[in-house]
């Protein structure tokens, strides 16, 4: 299982640093955020950011995020898609396995039905799309009670609909917080289905306010993490675990200490033991 640094949570950090603090940190992974890729590739071009991360020792675990996905016009829709093939095209040349997708709003009238119907035929068609590139398509849940798909359970139901070996799902720890879910949701889910685990901790609260700015080093808040991990790693082992290094403590001059004390902190919940009995297939 490789542990993977995401810089979603610190836009400002020019994505060179951050490849050269997550291999100084002893990351084996980063989670390439595609507004910072872009950036990159107008000066120098994708194969300046896959020679950067050879230089670093590095893999790319996955690429994010593509937003607003779901309940989108023809016009929006076709912008999705196309997104969805420029990333996957990047994914290829970059090594990563997955690009992670995010749901768009749930409309004004729309119940959860109609979230799940629009995310079948969306999702399955996007689907469809990336499997010219060998690589998957992970659905990101967001937990805001705005989102179209805000849970672990709902996301499972799509795959299972969609019943495309492409379509995985990245269980967001902080995200579960916010949308309310249970550990015990995660027993819900296949093993097959579980891609990525991005962790974080959440301060005590109402949730309500949260964003992602304000997610908390693992074991600094109130999410029950060791119970989510044991019983995701019942489930079996995903392929990466990402941690975001969010609100960079001392600013962009500590950030090489910050997300080294990120993987401390990140190992130690993940030596939780996974709980006896339970297994999936």
């Amino acid at each position: 299982m490789k542990l993977a640094l995401s810089g979603a949570c610190a836009p400002d950090w020019p994505l060179e640093d951050e490849l050269a603090g997550a291999a100084a940190a002893g990351y084996d992974a980063v989670e390439l955020w595609l507004p910072k890729v872009w950036a990159v590739l107008e000066r120098s071009g994708p194969d300046a950011v896959a020679a950067a991360l050879r230089r670093r020792r590095l893999t790319a675990a996955a690429l994010a995020p593509i937003p607003d996905a779901t309940f989108r016009d023809r016009t929006g829709l076709e912008a999705v898609t196309a997104a969805v093939h420029g990333a996957a095209a990047l994914a290829r040349v970059f090594g990563a396995p997955y690009v992670l997708i995010q749901p768009g709003e749930r409309p004004d009238g729309a119940d959860e039905r109609d979230a799940f119907r629009e995310a079948r035929h969306t999702l399955g068609r996007l689907a469809l799309a990336v499997e010219r590139y060998d690589v998957g398509l992970a659905i990101a849940p967001l937990g805001y009670a705005w989102a179209s798909i805000r849970t672990v359970r709902e996301a499972g139901d799509i795959i299972e609909a969609v019943g495309r070996k492409s379509l995985g799902l990245a269980v967001d720890t902080f995200h579960m917080h916010l949308a309310g879910s249970r550990p015990e949701d995660v027993d819900h889910l296949r093993a097959r289905w579980v891609w990525l685990l991005r962790l974080a901790d959440a301060p005590a609260g109402d949730v309500e306010g949260l964003r992602e700015s304000h997610r908390l080093p693992p074991g600094e808040g109130v999410i029950p993490l060791g119970d989510i991990v044991g019983r995701i790693r019942a489930l079996g082992v995903p392929d990466a675990v990402a941690v975001a290094a969010c609100s960079l403590a001392g600013g962009l001059g500590d950030a090489a200490a910050w997300v080294k004390r990120l993987r401390e902190q990140t190992a130690a919940v993940l030596r939780t033991p996974a709980p006896a009995g339970r297994r999936s297939a």
